[in-house]
């Protein structure tokens, strides 16, 4: 038989061949009265386990681990069993289907009916850190939010939506997550100020302003290289001229700067 031959069949697996790695945490009465529901009817579990294959008939839990700690406390010799393909997207969504992980949200491109729908989940569960936030209010303030280059859910703190640092924002970990943006293209080789062409200023600014590091983008990069390329600088000992030239250029700026020039 070769491996993965049994991929989407429902299976009688001898209870001893299958592992878990996971835990429940379920009460003993739950346990024991669930045990005896299988064995005062037909001994077996019509609600099958979800396995994976990981070795020569033997099998690990992914889904439904539940109906596994019942089915060890009735001692079934055989279990019935689904086998999902080793697919880690696909063990997830099993585990999202039998409830035992919540769904998440990529709140990259979530819409505004989505996010107000995660965020009315969280506030209606027992103890949420969430209530008394104006959920509503937070899901337009998110949804109107730039959020493409977020790299984590930070910036909804600075939102004034009513999720702050602490619980509130810990909440939301369990629904969202975010895509971050891939990271820039390597910098343009360094180059003379003194000595680069309008082209070669052109191409490290377009390059800062275009990945948007260090605020460049917020910048007119065609007057500011005119501006460089034009100025004279045979005295220059160093990019901080720049800085007084009226051309929004700070001190901070002048150290992005330093990644694409020298003197």
């Amino acid at each position: 038989m070769g491996k993965y031959d049994n991929i989407g069949q429902l299976m009688h697996l001898p209870l001893a061949s299958i592992d878990t790695e996971e835990s429940i945490y379920e009460s003993e009465f739950i346990i024991n009265a669930a045990a005896d529901s299988i064995l005062s009817t037909d001994g077996r579990n019509w609600i099958p386990i979800i396995v994976r294959e990981t070795g020569n008939y033997q099998y690990e839990v992914v889904a439904n681990h539940f109906i596994y700690v019942v089915a060890q406390q009735a001692n079934l010799e055989r279990v019935w069993c689904i086998i999902i393909e080793p697919n880690e997207q696909l063990i997830e969504q099993a585990k999202v289907l039998t409830r035992e992980t919540t769904p998440k949200l990529n709140l990259t491109t979530a819409s505004g009916e989505s996010i107000l729908s995660a965020l009315r989940y969280l506030e209606s569960q027992p103890a949420s850190p969430l209530k008394g936030v104006n959920v509503i209010v937070a899901a337009n303030r998110i949804e109107e939010a730039d959020r493409s280059k977020w790299s984590d859910l930070t910036p909804i703190t600075k939102l004034k939506c009513g999720i702050t640092k602490g619980k509130k924002l810990d909440a939301l970990g369990k629904v969202f997550y975010v895509t971050p943006p891939p990271p820039p293209p390597p910098a343009p080789e360094l180059v003379s100020i003194k000595k680069a062409s309008k082209e070669e200023i052109v191409e490290r600014l377009n390059y800062l302003s275009t990945y948007e590091i260090g605020g460049f983008e917020t910048l007119n990069t065609d007057e500011l290289t005119e501006l460089l390329f034009t100025t004279d600088k045979s005295k220059w000992k160093s990019l901080n001229p720049i800085t007084k030239m009226d051309c929004g250029v700070d001190t901070a700026k002048v150290k992005v700067l330093k990644t694409v020039f020298t003197v």
